[in-house]
């Protein structure tokens, strides 16, 4: 049970609160096609992590599989995009609550900014202070989000008008691409819950449970809260706060001041937890040669310069947003185009780690391509992952550092 539950909040999210609507305003009905595409990838690579973390129980991520797979310069390129293209989305769950929050008391861009900074000023000072969220408050807040998000789709179950679907794609099929990308953020955690088999009193039987279990929360989240947009009438799905607009219609004006608590407290909990992880990722990378050794800490200890790298790309995010108008979509993709790149070299590394023909070994062959598919229609947002690439190899060439081998 504790591992399922562990399963079910590594991959559920904050994201769920906007990304549904952010897919409707790009393709319409079509969005429910890019749902139901992303919930059949993550069977999947489900599959493959899970295969992973049990042949590798002690490995310390992803860019661990690449290094025993491709060896140190790729998964030092692994490590660079995971460390240093996730935190430019950080601050997009602030954002996510900031949307929530001026919903509810307007305010307009000043009071959405600055929920988003209050939110990560929070998160860093307690990772700075030694504090993180436990995995049983993770899992609490988790399920504060899933039972709060089933109520809501309860509520409005009765209004839905499933005629209102058509036109199927008024934006083009086309555009099922670029929602699906806006998607892809529901997708991560499947990489961190590969190490949770440990938690299993019987990983064989309960590991394909928990996926599937977790599988079922992110579908009928997902796939409720994006149809609900699509049929209730009277929702502006292009609109921010789509979930207190959904509320809005069963409950009126209380409905803005119960979401954004809702957002608030768990945007809180995730940041921090995204937080306390990228600054012991940066610490581990500094001590392995990763990364430059000034980042390095002790084991244990916290880590203080890798977290001022992290607020740092934190705060250049959110001063784009403040300065040039990005929106939140923005983040999003640039931060997708890391996680997409991150999976490609992980599902890469299990076709050359997993025996061949194994169930694993499948799952990684079938879930390349569709990654593959994203990268091509990530676009611009692909020299994001490029320029970490390269900085990451001229890292390399210049300290002239190994990364220890694998045992």
């Amino acid at each position: 049970m504790t591992g399922t539950a562990l399963t079910i909040a590594g991959v559920v999210g904050t994201g769920v609160l906007v990304l549904p609507g952010l897919a409707v305003q790009d393709a319409g009905p079509a969005a429910l096609v890019a749902v139901a595409a992303l919930i059949a990838l993550s069977v999947p690579l489900a599959v493959t992590f899970a295969a992973l973390g049990a042949r590798f129980p002690a490995a310390g991520g992803v860019s661990s599989f690449v290094v025993r797979a491709l060896g140190p310069a790729a998964g030092t390129i692994t490590a660079w995009w995971f460390y240093l293209g996730v935190p430019l989305g950080v601050p997009a769950m602030g954002l996510f609550a900031g949307d929530y929050v001026q919903a509810a008391v307007g305010g307009g861009t000043a009071i959405r900014l600055g929920t988003a900074l209050l939110v990560f000023a929070v998160a860093a000072a307690a990772t700075a202070r030694g504090v993180q969220v436990s995995g049983g408050m993770q899992v609490a807040l988790t399920a504060l989000l899933v039972g709060g998000l089933l109520v809501v789709l309860a509520l409005v179950a009765p209004a839905l008008q499933l005629e209102r679907l058509t036109p199927v794609a008024p934006n083009g099929w086309g555009a099922v691409g670029p929602a699906a990308l806006v998607l892809f953020w529901l997708l991560t955690g499947w990489e961190a819950a590969a190490h949770l088999t440990g938690r299993f009193s019987d990983a064989r039987r309960d590991v394909p449970r928990a996926t599937a279990v977790t599988l079922i929360v992110v579908a009928v989240l997902s796939g409720g809260i994006t149809l609900a947009l699509l049929t209730v009438p009277g929702i502006d799905a292009g609109g921010s706060a789509p979930v207190t607009q959904l509320l809005g219609t069963v409950i009126g004006g209380a409905a803005g001041t119960a979401a954004a608590v809702l957002a608030v407290i768990v945007t809180l909990g995730n940041s921090n937890t995204y937080v306390a992880g990228l600054a012991e990722l940066g610490g581990e990378m500094g001590r392995t040669g990763q990364a430059p050794h000034w980042l390095a800490s002790a084991p244990g200890t916290v880590p203080r310069r890798s977290l001022a790298v992290v607020t740092v790309q934190a705060l250049v995010s959110l001063a784009a947003v403040a300065v040039f108008g990005w929106s939140t979509e923005h983040l999003v993709l640039l931060t997708a185009a890391s996680q997409v790149a991150v999976y490609g070299a992980g599902l890469i590394a299990a076709l050359r780690l997993l025996p061949r023909r194994t169930a694993g070994w499948w799952a990684a062959a079938v879930s390349l391509p569709p990654i593959l598919v994203l990268a091509a229609l990530s676009g611009w947002y692909l020299l994001a992952p490029t320029g970490l690439a390269i900085a990451a190899l001229i890292h390399r060439r210049l300290s002239g550092r190994r990364i220890p081998a694998p045992t």
